[in-house]
């Protein structure tokens, strides 16, 4: 757009330049001074006469319009002037015009080679190199970095966050431990990666001593959405079931989680959350872990979508 609008201003100029070449043009007869004109030609006078005597005189023309020189000058050094002025204006649309052509040429060829996933790096990038990249899954959304991991035939594209540690829970309270997730970009741009490549997955596990997670309503996460959700990695959206609770392998089967189990041994609840609707987890909940004896630590890793 803004090359176009350059170039209607370049064509404004050209017909202001005409304009002004039409009055720098003096005729020839403002320069004529004095009685210089032609004579008129006599009524009477026939050009296919035969000669013969010499006819009587002509009629005297009238006298012309005696003109002014110095107002003829001034008036042509005026538009002079103007000329150059709009020689220079010219110039500068000129150069304008011939920026902007190149800074679109130079977005046309970024455009090319923007990434929208790791998927791309093979095929614009020419190599399978394991690192960080520059993608933008979708035009709403800016573009943002991404770790890109390649395994023979697929790929992985992995965003991080600021709690990738395992972190203790140390109150005692119904979901009285409150973590917020501060990702390495925002939410559009994780939900515009889902959409694009989908198989998007992000694991989450609990390691327990004596502190539940479902069972009495302890433990919670959120959605990416704010929703507050009740099941865990692994339990296929199973209302307050973990992996344990889906394999029917739980350390007590009247609970759907080993951790509910409650019963002093150190247990683990693990697996991946795979439903894309609700990822990337944004907050987690827990308690029941201040009392002697009793401990919770919690880890969530990035998420990962497998191309």
């Amino acid at each position: 757009m803004k090359l176009i609008l350059s170039c209607l201003l370049l064509s404004v100029v050209f017909l202001h330049l005409a304009s002004c070449y039409q009055q720098c043009t003096v005729p020839l007869s403002a320069l004529q001074c004095g009685d210089n004109q032609q004579p008129a030609t006599h009524p009477s006078y026939n050009q296919n006469a035969i000669p013969g005597k010499r006819g009587a005189p002509g009629i005297k023309g009238e006298k012309g319009e005696t003109g002014n020189i110095h107002d003829v000058r001034a008036n042509f050094t005026r538009n002079a002037a103007r000329l150059d002025r709009v020689e220079e204006r010219l110039n500068q649309v000129e150069e304008l015009c011939n920026k902007t052509r190149m800074e679109l040429l130079e977005q046309q060829l970024a455009d090319r080679n923007q990434l929208r996933s790791c998927q791309d790096v093979p095929t614009k990038l020419h190599h399978r190199r394991n690192g960080l990249y520059t993608i933008q899954p979708d035009d709403s959304v800016r573009p943002f970095t991404v770790d890109c991991s390649f395994q023979g035939s697929s790929v992985i594209t992995s965003i991080g966050h600021d709690a990738e540690d395992e972190t203790e829970v140390t109150c005692d309270a119904h979901r009285c431990h409150r973590q917020e997730i501060h990702y390495n970009t925002g939410f559009p741009q994780m939900r515009a990666l889902i959409e694009l490549i989908g198989n998007c997955r992000q694991f989450i596990k609990y390691r327990c001593h004596g502190s539940m997670l479902f069972r009495d309503q302890y433990a919670r996460w959120l959605s990416w959405d704010g929703e507050m959700q009740i099941y865990w990695g692994g339990a296929n959206q199973q209302p307050n079931s973990c992996a344990c609770g889906v394999a029917g392998n739980c350390a007590n089967s009247a609970f759907k989680c080993n951790c509910d189990a409650n019963d002093g041994v150190e247990r683990e609840d693990s697996g991946y959350l795979t439903y894309e609707d609700h990822l990337p987890v944004h907050t987690l909940y827990f308690g029941d872990a201040g009392n002697p004896g009793e401990y919770g630590f919690y880890t969530l890793g990035k998420l990962e979508c497998m191309g």
